[in-house]
């Protein structure tokens, strides 16, 4: 595991283009600091950008039968995180932070840029989003909810994946 800056990333998605189709976004359910080589990339809780992989076309088991063409990036957090069907969530001990979305909007503008893919929910997609599609999302077991929902700036409880796109939209332009 080492730390990249969006510069190296920048050149790694350039590298990975045509090769690359799909961003997975992801938590650990883990502790700030406990990276996994399971995800392409890992924002720990200050923000900082770790990466598991010399290139991103590197095979890495992170979301059900959707790893080939694909690139994951997870956030540390969420350790004893739970989601009720009601739609309210617990984050636990260890939320999401401020640095770590906004490091996480960052990657996905950047990544999209240097693989030319356009950042929609058909191309960049939380594994709760991808999990609902598969049978196993907050839609039916919960088995999966990886950025189901998000805090925004307001403090409102929204869709993870929509807050996500918009804000790496607006760092795209």
């Amino acid at each position: 595991m080492r730390e990249i800056t969006q510069q190296e990333l920048a050149n790694m998605a350039k590298q990975a283009r045509k090769k690359i189709e799909k961003i997975y976004l992801h938590w650990t359910a883990g502790h700030y600091d406990n990276t996994y080589d399971d995800y392409h990339l890992n924002i720990t809780g200050d923000g900082r950008l770790w990466s598991s992989c010399e290139e991103l076309t590197e095979y890495k088991e992170h979301t059900w039968r959707r790893n080939s063409g694909a690139v994951a990036v997870s956030i540390c957090c969420c350790a004893d995180a739970v989601a009720y069907a009601d739609g309210s969530v617990d984050f636990g001990s260890v939320p999401p932070t401020q640095q770590q979305l906004e490091t996480l909007t960052r990657v996905v503008a950047v990544l999209c840029r240097g693989l030319d893919i356009p950042i929609d929910d058909n191309h960049v997609m939380t594994h709760a989003e991808a999990a609902d599609l598969d049978g196993y999302g907050p839609a039916t077991t919960f088995e999966r909810w990886d950025l189901w929902k998000l805090i925004d700036s307001n403090g409102v409880l929204c869709d993870g994946g929509d807050l996500i796109r918009s804000k790496a939209k607006a760092g795209f332009q």
